[in-house]
C-alpha cells in the first residue's frame, strides 16, 4: 500500500542549515510552510515507490511595500508592525524520482514547479531616507520536506522555508551614466 511507504528511505537533495545565517546582523527572516499536492502528469506510470526529491528555491521578485506601523505594540501573536514589508515571491524547483508500477522501465521522474508568497518585516527606516530606498536579497533555505505517497497518481508535500532578508550591496554608477 502506498500510504505505508518507509518514508526513511526517500532521499532529500537540497535541505540546508538555518543555523549558517547570520540572525544577529540580518534580523529580517520569517519561516512558512508550502503544503502541496502534486499529480503525476499522465504519460507518466503511477508510483510504486518515491525514492528521492530534489528541491531547489528561486526567487522570482522582491518589492518593499509601505505598511502601518504598530508603534512597538505587539499583536496577540507577538508580531509588530514597522511600517515596511519585503514581499517575496518565489518557486519550488522539484524532481521526484520514484519507482514505477510497471515492470518494463522501473525508475522515472516528474518535475514540478510550486510557486509561494511570503513577507518578512523589515526594521523601520533611518530617519530622514525613503522606506522604499534600501533594496534587499533574499537567502533561501529548505529546512524541512514530508512526503508521501498518497495513491499511485498523487504526492502530498510539505516544505519548511527560511526566508532571511539582507540588505543588498549598493553600486556606484559610473559617471556616464
Amino acid at each position: 500500500m502506498s500510504a505505508c511507504t518507509n518514508k526513511s528511505f526517500i532521499d532529500v537533495i537540497g535541505l540546508c542549515d538555518p543555523s549558517v545565517f547570520d540572525l544577529a546582523t540580518y534580523p529580517y527572516w520569517t519561516q512558512i510552510s508550502i503544503p502541496e499536492s502534486l499529480i503525476l502528469p499522465e504519460q507518466k506510470p503511477d508510483i510504486e515507490q518515491i525514492n528521492s526529491v530534489n528541491i531547489s528555491v528561486e526567487i522570482l521578485r522582491k518589492k518593499v511595500i509601505v505598511t502601518p506601523n504598530s508603534d512597538g505594540v505587539e499583536n496577540q501573536e507577538g508580531k509588530l508592525l514597522t511600517g515596511r514589508k519585503l514581499i517575496v515571491e518565489g518557486q519550488l524547483c522539484q524532481t521526484i524520482n520514484y519507482t514505477a508500477a510497471v515492470p518494463e522501465q522501473s525508475v522515472h521522474s516528474a518535475h514540478f514547479v510550486v510557486p509561494f508568497s511570503a513577507f518578512i518585516v523589515l526594521a523601520d527606516p533611518i530617519s530622514g531616507t525613503d522606506p522604499l530606498d534600501l533594496n534587499f536579497d533574499v537567502n533561501a533555505c529548505v529546512e524541512d520536506v514530508f512526503i508521501l505517497n498518497v495513491c499511485p497518481r498523487q504526492i502530498f508535500k510539505n516544505v519548511t522555508l527560511f526566508l532571511q532578508a539582507v540588505p543588498a550591496a549598493m553600486t556606484e554608477c559610473p559617471d556616464n551614466c
